[in-house]
Order: C-alpha cells, then structure tokens, then sequence
C-alpha cells in the first residue's frame, strides 16, 4: 500500500479526518479484472467483522464465510451442499475490528518495528520498519492506520511506491477519497495508479493498479443484512480441509499493499 506532505491538505479537510461512526453492515458487487483477460465479479456482504464472500472459481461457484471472533473461515460448495471448516485461518483486514498494524503477523526471522511517525499529505501516520536476514536495508512503511494502507513505501532495493491525496469526488452516488499511486522501481518506467476511499464504509471502492489490473465494489446497499448469511445451510454436510492451499478472499476484502 517522495515527500507529500507540502500539498497542503489539512487534517480537516472533509473526508480527511478517520470517521468513528463508520457504517459497518453492507453488500456490494465486486469486480476485479486483469489486462487483456475477462473481468471476474463476485458478491460480498459485511457485518460488522462478519464478511461472506460469493464468487465462481475453475467454473464453479464458492461461497467463503469469514467469523474473525472465532478465527474460523467456511468455504462451501453449493454444488455438493458441502463445507470445509478452517480455524486459526488469516483474515483479511476489512474484517479486522480495531486497531491493525502494517504486520499483524511476523514469520521466523522477520522484524517489524513501529520507529515513530511522519506525514502524508498532511495527515499523521505511522513509520515502521520491516527487515529479514537476507536483506541488507529494511522496508521503510508509512502507516495510515485509518484507511489500513501504507501511504508511502520505500524498497530495499532503492525502489519506492506512494500516495497523494488529490480530492474528494462523487463515485457512484458515494463521497469518496481519491488518492493517486506512483510506483518507481529501479530500472523500470514509473507506474501510476488510482484509488478510491469511502470514509464512511472505510473501504477501497475503487482501485486502478499499477500493472493494470483493477479492483471496484458496485451497486453497494448499506444496511443491516440477513444474520443467515453468516450461517452454514442446514442439512450441508462437513467434509475435512484440503492439503493444498484454500481459495483467498476476492477482490478489495484483502489488503492492496494490504
């Protein structure tokens, strides 16, 4: 997720400010697209931490139920009526309540460290430090733990990849945040990307990446949701958790730099 805080942008400025009335109960359309290949689009309800996540994978359709006070995930078939229970599974950060950190979980050899705080286009943030043992400099992160994404980030490797506040806009009948990306590596043409923040759904809306590829939520209904979309259909049996890896949250439920 170079200095940009002489844009002038105040801690006050609307939309700028963390809104602790936030709207926590919403659906939404997401639809997610690489370069050159066909957009995949899913449905996504949230509920407090609550999320469930409905999309089609190799042609079938997966539906994900994600129960963060119980670090459970449910991944069912609605094929076969069948399920698969994952505890201690990771969540993503749109389902985390609460203060998160640049690293809620460090592997062996990995340090992350909190060494004091900065400013990004006039709003405080948080700068950590992230090293391993193979690596000779650390990643530098500046961490906006309101809208969880790092604003700026620079690279062992010289590279850097930040973000500017450029203005409040209108998408899609919501007020949003939209911020710019600017992604330099060494040896490489600069990339540029767009994100959009709503303040009040705390979440990324929108988000054209450098790459290409392209993230939004669409025709999102806030309001209280049906508690049984959290919950395992009667009669639908269990079945034990594959070997291999389980399919990870669609688009703008996990972290961009997230």
């Amino acid at each position: 997720m170079a200095a940009v805080a002489g844009i002038g942008i105040s801690l006050a400025a609307p939309g700028l400010t963390q809104n602790s009335n936030a709207t926590s109960a919403y659906s939404a359309q997401a639809v997610h697209a690489f370069p050159g290949q066909p957009e995949t689009i899913g449905e996504i309800v949230k509920s407090g931490a609550k999320l469930r996540l409905e999309f089609e994978r190799d042609g079938k359709n997966v539906i994900q139920i994600l129960l963060p006070e119980l670090g459970a995930m449910y991944i069912l078939d609605p094929a076969t009526q069948t399920y698969v229970e994952i505890l201690g599974a990771t969540m993503p950060l749109a389902s985390i309540e609460g203060y998160v950190s640049p690293c809620p979980q460090q592997s062996q050899g990995t340090v992350c460290q909190k060494i004091g705080t900065d400013i990004v286009s006039g709003i405080e943030v948080e700068r950590w430090i992230l090293s391993t043992r193979s690596q000779s400099r650390p990643l530098v992160i500046l961490w906006d733990s309101a809208r969880r994404r790092a604003l700026r980030q620079d690279f062992p490797d010289g590279g850097n990849m930040t973000m500017a506040f450029k203005t409040m806009e209108q998408l899609n009948g919501r007020a949003t945040e939209h911020w710019t990306i600017n992604l330099t590596l060494p040896g490489q043409d600069v990339q540029n990307g767009d994100w959009w923040f709503d303040p009040e759904l705390r979440v990324v809306v929108r988000e054209n990446l450098p790459g290409g590829e392209t993230r939004s939520l669409e025709n999102i209904v806030i309001g209280p949701v049906d508690p049984s979309a959290f919950v395992i259909p009667e009669g639908w049996q269990e079945q034990q958790p594959p070997a291999i890896t389980t399919p990870q949250p669609q688009p703008n439920v996990a972290p961009a730099s997230e």
